[in-house]
């Protein structure tokens, strides 16, 4: 009987085809970074309908017309002895608490602090976050009957070549490795943090039952990709995805909640909902949220 033919030819030629390959994609991964991955981020490009069509928006029209309320510099709440720089609170009146952001070290990444104040006890109460993480933007939200701080965690992809390939590599086990940003779903009672998804810069509306936040990559094309998250059911619904109007310059656009809870206001410009076919654009869009519906203002 014949000999077997060897089939080494076989790894031969797929170490030829798959080698290169492999080590193009490393190196674009090394210098460029991972692009999308992992980030959620969708293209949707939406269908806007005429506010003419719907009586209901007149309200919403007078209500957006006034202007955002400024920004001011957040303080901590009378009574609380907090260390460092306060740089953000947000205020529970359901559960008469704060819950407060500060750092002590020059930047506000080092030597961070997240804490909650109770208006009962008088006394601060320091968050259980692993001190390698990086958070920002504390939110009180309704989940599950029960009220819930999101955190805002950072962990960016601009890092030496040998860390960025191995974090890349680790990713594709770990899925909380992937985003640049994500968001953090912290219970107050149990003290554990949880893993929710990709996503950053949420807005939550003023009944605590829903928010609105960004998607976007990791290689500052901005492009970003606009959703609705239902505290409640979990359920994240895409309103739109759009370019800033000059990219890498910094986000062009801002949104907002309507008072009622049920109208998110999208103002600004726009390059496009397309990442490939720019298209100059002036945002003044309202999402109504019971109809997933999106219309353009006069």
């Amino acid at each position: 009987m014949g000999q077997p033919k060897s089939k080494r030819w076989i790894f031969a030629v797929l170490l030829v085809i798959l080698f290169p390959a492999f080590a193009f994609h490393a190196s674009c991964v090394a210098v460029l970074g991972p692009g999308n991955w992992g980030s959620g981020m969708e293209e949707r490009v939406p269908e806007i309908l005429d506010a003419q069509s719907n009586p209901d928006l007149a309200g919403y029209r007078v209500e957006f017309c006034e202007r955002s309320p400024v920004a001011t510099e957040p303080t901590g709440p009378p009574g609380a002895t907090v260390r460092g720089r306060v740089v953000a609170t947000e205020y529970d009146e359901e559960g008469e608490r704060w819950i407060i952001q500060s750092h002590e070290g020059e930047r506000w990444i080092d030597q961070q602090r997240f804490a909650l104040w109770s208006e009962a006890t008088q006394q601060l109460d320091q968050l259980d976050l692993p001190p390698s993480m990086i958070f920002e933007q504390p939110k009180f939200i309704r989940r599950e009957g029960k009220t819930v701080v999101v955190l805002e965690h950072w962990q960016s992809w601009f890092m030496p070549v040998k860390d960025k390939l191995r974090r890349y590599l680790n990713s594709w086990f770990d899925e909380t490795l992937r985003p640049e940003r994500a968001l953090y779903l912290y219970d107050v009672e149990t003290r554990a943090l949880t893993y929710f998804g990709p996503g950053h810069t949420l807005v939550v509306t003023p009944n605590r039952s829903h928010g609105a936040f960004l998607r976007s990559g990791a290689t500052a094309s901005g492009f970003y990709s606009l959703h609705v998250w239902d505290f409640e059911t979990g359920q994240i619904e895409t309103v739109l995805s759009l370019h800033e109007s000059d990219p890498g310059s910094g986000r062009s656009f801002e949104y907002r909640w309507s008072d009622d809870s049920r109208a998110l206001h999208v103002t600004g410009s726009s390059a496009g909902f397309e990442r490939r076919d720019p298209e100059r654009l002036e945002l003044n869009h309202v999402h109504i949220r019971s109809e997933s519906s999106l219309y353009q203002l006069d």
